[in-house]
C-alpha cells in the first residue's frame, strides 16, 4: 500500500511542477496554488517512504540511503526551479537537474522495489 501512495505522490509532484512551470506566465496565483500542493505531496512522499525503509534497508543498505538522498535532492531541485522560475531568473540548470534527479530516483526505487508497484 505504501508504494502505491509512494508512486502516486511522486507522479503528483512531476505533473505539478510542470503544470506550474509552464502556467507561470499566465497566473502567478495558479503558480502558488500549485506550489503548495507540490509541498504536501512532499511529506506524504516523505512519509510513504520512511515506512518502506524497513523493507529495502533489509536487503540493500547502500542502495536505500541513496535513494533517500536523490529523493531529497529531487525535492530541493524542484524548489529552486519553482523560486528561480518565480523570481524570473534562468532556470534552464535546474531542469536539466529535475529531469536527471527524476530519472534516477524512479530508477533507483523500482530497483529497490523489484518493479514494484508497476510490475
Amino acid at each position: 500500500m505504501w508504494s502505491y501512495i509512494h508512486l502516486i505522490s511522486w507522479v503528483g509532484i512531476i505533473i505539478f511542477t510542470l503544470v506550474a512551470l509552464g502556467i507561470y506566465k499566465q497566473s502567478a496565483k495558479v503558480f502558488t496554488v500549485m506550489q503548495m500542493c507540490n509541498r504536501v505531496l512532499y511529506i506524504t512522499v516523505i512519509f510513504s517512504g520512511v515506512m518502506m525503509m524497513k523493507y529495502s534497508f533489509s536487503e540493500h543498505v547502500v542502495v536505500s540511503i541513496f535513494k533517500i538522498l536523490l529523493g531529497l535532492a529531487t525535492i530541493g531541485v524542484v524548489e529552486m526551479l519553482l523560486s528561480y522560475r518565480k523570481k524570473e531568473k534562468p532556470s534552464n540548470l535546474f531542469l536539466v537537474l529535475f529531469l536527471v534527479c527524476v530519472i534516477a530516483t524512479i530508477s533507483v526505487g523500482f530497483y529497490l522495489s523489484g518493479g514494484r508497484p508497476l510490475f
